[in-house]
């Protein structure tokens, strides 16, 4: 009984710990280093439909259905960094440790998923493969809003 009780305990800290966001369960990653894999691509120039549906892929975006909308940074970590030492502003969330700087981006919309042959074929025999997602990218030079935490600040959400 005790043991039970102790478990139960030690379940609810977790959930706890989830809730707030202290503990990270994807892919066992900081916040930004999510981040970094989700929006910062320092070396391409973005820009494509392909660049978008390979990326959102590659970075792991796809993987439980089609992400509806993502940017990609196209600068270098150091500039993304100094963007955090901006005057605060507010978040959408409310918080104020948000800032804003004008940066190349590629925003990549989701327009639909697609099967293919061996997608159908995994699907009908169980499998679980993804959905082909297909996104439209748009290239620009604009202002966005980040989150940055820790000391130094660095970044740790998108949030426009």
């Amino acid at each position: 009984m005790a043991l039970q009780k102790t478990l139960s305990l030690l379940l609810l800290l977790l959930l706890t710990l989830l809730g707030l966001g202290l503990v990270q369960p994807s892919y066992g990653e900081t916040m930004y280093e999510r981040f970094l894999r989700q929006h910062v691509d320092s070396t391409g120039t973005g820009g494509t439909n392909l660049y978008c549906n390979t990326m959102m892929q590659k970075r792991g975006m796809t993987s439980r259905g089609c992400k509806d909308f993502n940017t990609f940074i196209h600068e270098n970590i150091g500039t993304i960094i100094s963007i955090c030492n901006t005057p605060n502003i507010q978040c959408k969330n409310g918080k104020m440790n948000c800032h804003a700087g004008i940066v190349r981006v590629t925003d990549c919309r989701y327009t639909r998923s697609s099967s293919s042959p061996y997608y159908s074929d995994r699907a009908i025999m169980g499998g679980d493969q993804p959905p082909i997602c297909n996104y439209q990218a748009t290239a620009s030079t604009r202002r966005v809003v980040i989150a940055c935490e820790g000391n130094p600040l660095v970044p740790v959400h998108f949030d426009s």
